[in-house]
């Protein structure tokens, strides 16, 4: 199983500046590549403090020069805001930089707002998506590109930097068709599992199976690639202001559905939803805490849920980045030897 850090870049604090935010995520990368992780994921978001980061091909581009063994990627490239022959030629000239280190996340996108400031139909975003994809996959893997659709229309053009092959996909969405064909492309299926414990997460993982059903397709078809909300510490106080931040967190991101996300200028306000976890709750459930605890959250997450990909997130709390770091590290040195070792349960995949 491969095990990544995902990098949101969030401005959690008004005092934060993008470029501060910025710097930590190299820091935080180069870091999980020393410690020990496989990948390192860059959100791609757009105007609100919910990330500062709306290109990350961007960050992948910097990383791949400060870095030499993570795979880097997209988590994920909202493909329905871009065009896809941009898009396919910097995937091929990323992965001419990086020495084919490149795993490739696409994604319908979620989110009204971002949509409207483009101009772009959200209704639209599933049929945009597979056609950019048709685009993308025949730009890597031929060198050439030649379509005609209903929303992209491209000039038979060849394409000067392609890899001769798609990279590690990986994709979010929950159309049935994307997920079969992400599937029979033997891509991952990334579901968000957050603050929740691993029962709650099955409903998830068990819809993604039924999709895939309905294709024809087998439950062993089913690479799950699951996203998690994690910080190690020591510190009670420290682990409170964790929980805190999570709760903000969770509630930003409920928010970000909504028609018109409340925000202050690009800064998101926390708006307490119907039932949501409590401080307390997210204490003793969440993976948060002593690096034992956390351990053991994550193992009933694999015995349970089977992913063959973590993407694990740190930087959630709004606590200062040396907090942040020092998570990370005591996380690398004493929870991740301890996930090497876990063994899969494939049994449990059909539930």
């Amino acid at each position: 199983m491969d095990i990544a850090l995902f990098n949101l870049m969030s401005q959690n604090r008004p005092d934060e500046t993008p470029a501060e935010i910025l710097r930590t995520t190299v820091e935080k990368v180069m870091l999980a590549e020393a410690l020990g992780f496989d990948g390192a994921w860059f959100a791609e978001h757009h105007f609100t403090s919910h990330s500062v980061c709306p290109s990350p091909l961007m960050m992948v581009s910097h990383l791949a020069g400060v870095t030499t063994r993570l795979r880097l990627g997209p988590a994920v490239v909202v493909l329905p805001l871009h065009h896809p022959l941009r898009v396919v030629q910097e995937v091929g000239m990323l992965q001419a930089l990086s020495g084919n280190r490149l795993m490739l996340g696409l994604g319908t996108g979620h989110q009204p707002h971002e949509f409207r400031t483009y101009g772009i139909p959200m209704a639209e975003r599933t049929a945009m998506l597979e056609e950019g994809w048709d685009i993308i996959t025949q730009g890597l893997t031929t060198g050439r590109v030649g379509y005609a659709g209903q929303h992209y229309a491209v000039p038979d053009a060849p394409i000067a930097a392609f890899p001769g092959a798609v990279p590690p996909l990986f994709l979010a969405g929950g159309e049935p068709r994307l997920l079969q064909r992400a599937a029979r492309a033997g891509g991952s299926l990334f579901i968000s599992q957050g603050h929740r414990r691993a029962a709650a997460a099955l409903p998830m993982r068990d819809k993604l199976l039924a999709a895939l059903r309905a294709g024809g397709l087998p439950d062993s078809a089913l690479r799950l690639a699951v996203q998690r909300y994690v910080f190690v510490t020591e510190d009670p106080a420290e682990m409170r202001r964790a929980a805190e931040g999570m709760l903000r967190f969770i509630r930003t991101t409920l928010s970000l559905r909504e028609e018109e996300p409340q925000r202050d200028g690009a800064f998101m306000r926390s708006i307490p939803f119907e039932g949501e976890p409590s401080i307390e709750w997210l204490m003793e459930n969440a993976p948060i805490g002593p690096a034992r605890r956390v351990a053991e959250l994550l193992a009933e997450d694999f015995h349970t849920l089977s992913p063959s990909h973590w993407s694990l997130y740190m930087g959630f709390t709004g606590l200062p980045a040396p907090r942040v770091l020092a998570s990370l590290e005591a996380f690398g040195t004493e929870v991740l030897p301890l996930l090497r070792r876990l063994s899969p349960e494939p049994a449990r995949l059909a539930s």
